[in-house]
């Protein structure tokens, strides 16, 4: 076959970055080829319709690395793949794929790669820094988030999908867009994973492959979550309804950042990625994708690196507690570890656990300096918030696994119920507990975390592990029933409150005590009387009041309370007296009705009923209580003398 081109071996700066690209000179080729097999390029294009295998020169090796020009080649249609003795193999630096299959297929041979497209035009697009008090995360599976027949979008499963979604992200309070492993990779696992039977199969995947020869064809079985190792450097293409996956990627990103959402993307990285290329490919999406933030899984983490990286100064990263630097000397404002003990504490509180009041309170006013921490109460790997509520064990045996995958430490409460129920007071204790539970996530220090479709009651069906599970199973039902709506204005409800109330934002270390002199701590705790918390094994009872400047004029006083009572009994819990002119007023309550302030005296209590969060803030008093307010004042210091005497 014959080549059209002259090849030369290439050395010097010419070989970074490593990839195939086309240069002013021609074709240039650079990939690592340890081992002493012969190594090279197999080239497709209109001349070699079969490909023609070109191997690198003796003289083009430096180190590992090896680079060639193709001097004089020009037809960018061209397509390739490496190989290595007989072995072919894809480039990992490639930005496009050739013909990738749709979604779910089985590929018969590896698809081939090809260059770089035309360059993207981001008129005036610019990155969105969302500061860490101010975020809202949102996690999504693109594919999941708009797949459902409900879900009334055009481009169903697809970033043109999420796209047409952005709306109701910005009416629900959304900032930040955690998007779900989007990079290359094949979903189709190999055949030697765990095994399903036909009827498990047709359960979790819904695309059979059609018989052949009479015999029954079992559907391929899907990575559908994507926590394995892909092609860094591209966004997936069977998430695209175009051919051009990188534009329609492009495109979704710029929606987000005129919408005023940030978009951030999670990254798997097992051991055999280095660490100078796990810098290499988030400095590359930042760069060519505008890409706000990273959520970075991996057994090692070149933290110093990243933490040091100027380019990344304004990026969030977003990692697990144990890979955070918490030395002094490595603190930066971008870092945020996910919070593993929130998750869990909180389940369990809202179950009614013995000995969590502690734990609670903890999660209200702690933040570590080091960096921002963000709370979930559900997320991806787990329970959906509704199952949550609904389930007491996991059931998982769609995944064709005996239901042995996934974790059986959920802390999780059926309500009385396992499963779905139609009766009326274990649907109300649900959405009840449903609504605790989003409550006590955006009313506590660090960033809440709100996985898509928990705001209206999405079910996975007590599937705490839909790894596989390319179906409704997984996907996000959007026709929400009567008790999703209600949560959905509830969620709505809960990130405008936390929105405006400043103090509950604040990153500044709660210490208790009058920090701004006004004559109240800046967190202060109450019981059954007001400054008197019970904070026993057996409480399940508190009332936390947090007292702040507005931070935007450094006046105006503002007063929150939060009266929490996960007892299964109806609570009293004391009001602390405010200063004059001003009154306490009931905001949300999560109960079924909204109770009132009961007065004797100076004396004000508020009835919590069972398993309830009601938040309180202040309001300007009646001039009639004004002109009394000096009057209670005064009565209260006698009372307090008095207590202080017995």
């Amino acid at each position: 076959m014959q080549k059209t081109f002259q090849i030369k071996g290439v050395k010097g700066t010419q070989i970074y970055p490593l990839g195939v690209s086309f240069e002013e000179e021609g074709l240039r080729i650079c990939a690592v080829c340890s081992g002493i097999e012969e190594a090279g390029i197999i080239l497709y294009d209109r001349k070699h319709r079969e490909g023609v295998r070109i191997p690198f020169p003796e003289n083009c090796r430096v180190g590992a690395v090896c680079a060639m020009l193709l001097c004089g080649y020009r037809d960018r249609s061209c397509s390739y793949l490496f190989y290595r003795g007989e072995e072919l193999y894809q480039d990992p630096y490639c930005k496009r794929l050739e013909n990738p299959g749709r979604y779910g297929e089985p590929r018969a041979a590896l698809p081939r790669c090809r260059t770089s497209g035309e360059p993207y035009d981001w008129g005036e697009d610019d990155y969105v820094h969302i500061p860490q008090r101010e975020m809202i995360l949102y996690a999504l599976h693109v594919r999941g988030f708009t797949k459902h027949r409900s879900s009334g979008v055009k481009w169903k499963g697809t970033y043109a999908g999420v796209t047409e979604k952005i709306p109701y992200l910005q009416e629900l309070g959304i900032n930040m867009a955690l998007l779900m492993p989007c990079y290359e990779f094949d979903e189709v696992m190999p055949e030697n994973t765990a095994a399903q039977t036909m009827e498990q199969a047709m359960l979790s995947y819904k695309q059979e492959l059609p018989p052949e020869d009479g015999e029954e064809k079992r559907a391929p079985r899907l990575n559908y979550w994507g926590y394995q190792k892909g092609l860094y450097y591209m966004p997936k293409s069977a998430y695209a309804h175009e051919k051009d996956a990188a534009k329609e990627y492009r495109d979704m990103v710029r929606a987000f950042h005129s919408a005023g959402i940030g978009a951030a993307m999670q990254f798997y990285f097992p051991p055999e990625v280095g660490a100078a290329e796990i810098l290499d490919i988030l400095k590359y999406w930042v760069l060519e994708y505008h890409i706000d933030g990273f959520h970075l899984m991996s057994a090692s983490l070149p933290m110093d690196l990243i933490a040091a990286e100027p380019l990344l100064a304004d990026t969030m990263i977003l990692v697990g507690e144990k890979d955070m630097p918490w030395e002094e000397n490595k603190r930066t404002r971008n870092l945020l570890w996910l919070s593993d003990s929130f998750l869990y504490n909180t389940r369990r509180f809202l179950k009614g656990d013995d000995n969590m009041i502690n734990q609670f309170l903890s999660h209200l006013r702690d933040n570590r300096n080091e960096a921002g921490c963000v709370n979930s109460v559900a997320r991806w790997d787990g329970f959906r918030l509704l199952d949550l509520v609904s389930y007491d064990y996991k059931h998982n045996e769609a995944n064709g696994e005996d239901n042995q995958d996934g974790t059986d430490y959920n802390c999780s409460w059926n309500c009385g119920v396992e499963g779905k129920s139609r009766k009326k007071n274990i649907q109300e204790l649900r959405l009840r507990q449903m609504k605790n539970a989003l409550t006590l996530l955006f009313m506590s220090r660090g960033v809440p975390l709100l996985y898509s479709g928990d705001e209206f009651a999405n079910t996975q069906g007590g599937n705490n592990n839909p790894y596989c599970q390319d179906n409704e199973v997984a996907w996000i039902k959007w026709n929400q029933t009567e008790m999703g709506k209600e949560l959905l204005t509830h969620t709505k409800a809960m990130i405008s409150m936390r929105r405006g109330w400043h103090i509950v934002q604040s990153r500044t270390l709660r210490r208790g005590v009058d920090t701004l002199a006004s004559g109240f701590p800046d967190i202060s705790f109450h019981g059954r009387e007001a400054w008197r918390p019970d904070t026993g094994q057996a409480s399940r009872c508190m009332a936390i009041m947090y007292c702040g400047y507005r931070e935007e004029t450094g006046t105006e006083e503002q007063f929150f309370y939060v009266a929490v009572n996960m007892h299964w009994e109806v609570n009293y819990l004391g009001l602390p007296q405010l200063p004059k002119g001003r009154r306490w007023d009931i905001l949300i309550s999560t109960g079924k009705e909204m109770p009132e302030i009961e007065e004797d005296g100076s004396f004000q209590e508020i009835c919590v009923p069972a398993r309830t969060i009601v938040l309180c803030g202040t309001k300007e008093a009646p001039v009639e209580e004004k002109k009394t307010a000096r009057r209670k004042n005064g009565r209260a210091e006698k009372n307090k003398g008095d207590e202080e005497s017995r």
